[in-house]
């Protein structure tokens, strides 16, 4: 008897093709927002870009490259039946939906993470251990708008990938610093072992008049609340937030994005100017049941530490918009992630997405 794909494959299967036919030709589009061809956006992440000195710690580097399509009106009816979950309005009335726009994208990402000491070669069995992540990331988009101009923006992830020595970790971070001139870092011997990574992840995001802010200073302000649930070998956590935006007009997108963990903001934008700007701040908390990162391999015996359940983001940033090109920076304050870590982290993360 010939088994049935999973759907799991079958949503892999459809992004492959989807991807590679539409990249060539734009798509039509489903609802009245203003025309595009899609976006392309890169990303880089770093302890770097927020403390301004050459060193390596923990949450240490992450790139991630993505391309999300135009709106698109030719999804297969399953994939339109999962993309919106029962009440996934909540904080807006979906009885009266005039627009809504599905798109599809995938990325491809590397994460690194280092113990706080990289010139000891032996194993720090008190800090985190050295870790890499290597994953493509396909990603279904739905953003639904009713008469009132509230919005809610839903998105499916599904990451496929490996950690361990195959995500290429000590060859990126090694060569990189060869190339600047630094230290290696010594203890690559010790990073968690081979793992293929699956993950599965629902984010929500609002822009709703329950949240709805006034002026100052003359300028625009909103807050965007979301949540998040993940399930996976490599993290399993529950989380939520918000991101407090100000600025002359503010576009009427969800906010920059972000790569670990890649919570809350959409890689699409629109603005009615030439040129805009804004400043956000925002917090998150996470519940985490599982993070590979921290307790080791599922499957076979590897360093791990003492992690914590409840972590917490602040962030603060600036975002630009030239045309079809939007820029944003935000400096990322998290908590100490696991017992014992002497004191909390911080990074930079820059990102710039293009329309096409």
């Amino acid at each position: 008897m010939t088994n049935k794909p999973g759907p799991a494959l079958r949503l892999t299967a459809f992004f492959l093709l989807v991807s590679i036919s539409t990249a060539f030709q734009p798509a039509p589009a489903e609802s009245a927002e203003p025309a595009d061809n899609g976006f392309l956006t890169v990303q880089a992440e770093n302890d770097l870009f927020a403390k301004f000195a050459n060193t390596d710690r923990h949450y240490t580097n992450g790139v991630q490259i993505s391309w999300l399509s135009a709106p698109r009106d030719d999804l297969p009816e399953w994939l339109r039946t999962i993309s919106a979950p029962p009440v996934f309005a909540l904080f807006t009335d979906d009885a009266e939906v005039v627009r809504t726009s599905h798109r599809i994208g995938v990325s491809l990402a590397q994460a690194l993470f280092t113990p706080d000491d990289t010139d000891q070669s032996a194993p720090i069995l008190n800090d985190r251990p050295y870790a890499a992540w290597l994953h493509t990331t396909f990603t279904l988009q739905s953003v639904r708008e009713n008469a009132a101009h509230e919005a809610w923006q839903d998105q499916w992830k599904l990451d496929l990938g490996v950690v361990g020595p195959w995500a290429l970790g000590r060859e990126t971070q090694n060569g990189w610093h060869r190339l600047i001139g630094v230290d290696q870092a010594s203890g690559w011997a010790n990073q968690l072992r081979n793992e293929p990574g699956l993950n599965l992840s629902f984010e929500r995001a609002w822009r709703s008049a329950t949240f709805s802010t006034p002026r100052m200073l003359g300028l625009e302000t909103d807050i965007i609340p979301y949540g998040i649930i993940a399930l996976g070998n490599v993290q399993t956590y529950a989380g939520g937030g918000g991101t407090f935006r100000i600025g002359p007009a503010l576009p009427n997108d969800f906010g920059p994005t972000r790569i670990y963990p890649g919570i809350g903001g959409s890689e699409w934008f629109h603005s009615a100017n030439g040129f805009d700007w804004y400043l956000f701040a925002g917090a998150e908390a996470r519940a985490i049941a599982r993070d590979i990162f921290l307790d080791g391999n599922t499957f076979r015996d590897s360093q791990s530490v003492d992690k914590k359940v409840f972590v917490f983001d602040g962030k603060l940033g600036a975002v630009a918009v030239l045309g079809a090109t939007r820029v944003s920076f935000t400096h990322v304050f998290r908590t100490r992630e696991f017992y014992g870590q002497p004191k909390p982290d911080q990074f930079g993360s820059i990102s710039v997405s293009f329309g096409l």
